[in-house]
């Protein structure tokens, strides 16, 4: 099931990410060790180390769109039965790659608001353990030296959405990582069954008895089916076990 194999890519990724942010933990505890609590060379740090995470993650997402592009497209060949052997034309290629830099896109802002969540936290330390020096008379070192004492708790990074909810930066780019995949499969779908001159597709789930199982939408709006635009976000939401493929003899609007 293209579902499983989904979360199984995302679930890599979001392995990928967490590597990247326990990076920034450790030069988080590496500022507050040396107790200079130097922010702004803590931020260098993490751009480089950014810098290298999302070159090596472009490759990583690149690779698995392209993947299951290439399983879509085979997937409903299979389906039509047809022998066509062509690549995909040009204008899925050029998606293929827009797909590939929003995705790109998402993971750098997050990985931005990260490094500022890091530098935000340097700073706040820097300013409690001048005050804490400063109103009890004692060094830097002996206010810094109580501070680590009595806050051992790890740096987390999070994500606000629309609705003020914080998730887990991580799990956030799960989200994102497996939707753009789940639309890229889909869309290679529509893309496939378009030029074969079929303009309907139907969305199927793993539970027959899912609300949306058989839904039948339409690839133009000239009809009063509903069409791939317009139930993307309520169907296809980033946890969705539903995908699109060709429609069958015997389903029906």
């Amino acid at each position: 099931m293209i579902c499983n194999y989904l979360t199984e890519l995302a679930g890599l990724a979001t392995v990928r990410y967490g590597l990247f942010t326990d990076g920034l933990r450790a030069i988080y505890r590496n500022a507050l060790n040396s107790q200079v609590l130097d922010d702004t060379e803590a931020a260098q740090e993490a751009a480089q180390l950014a810098l290298t995470f999302l070159g090596t993650e472009r490759e990583a997402m690149k690779a698995a769109i392209f993947e299951i592009a290439a399983i879509a497209r085979r997937e409903t060949l299979d389906e039509i039965a047809s022998n066509d052997t062509e690549k995909l034309a040009d204008e899925a290629l050029e998606h293929l790659s827009v797909s590939a830099s929003y995705l790109a896109d998402e993971l750098l802002a997050q990985a931005s608001r990260d490094i500022a969540t890091m530098r935000r936290s340097i700073q706040r330390v820097r300013l409690e353990v001048s005050l804490a020096s400063r109103a009890s008379g004692r060094s830097r070192r002996a206010a810094m030296m109580e501070y680590m004492v009595g806050n051992k708790s790890e740096l987390e990074f999070f994500f606000h959405d629309k609705a003020s909810r914080k998730w887990e930066s991580k799990l956030f780019v799960r989200s994102i990582f497996r939707q753009t995949l789940l639309s890229v499969y889909n869309e290679i779908v529509l893309f496939t069954l378009a030029d074969h001159g079929l303009d309907r597709a139907v969305v199927e789930h793993h539970s027959p008895d899912a609300q949306h199982d058989g839904m039948v939408i339409a690839l133009s709006s000239s009809t009063e089916l509903p069409t791939y635009s317009e139930i993307r976000e309520t169907v296809f939401h980033p946890n969705a076990n539903a995908w699109l493929k060709m429609e069958s003899a015997d389903v029906h609007a």
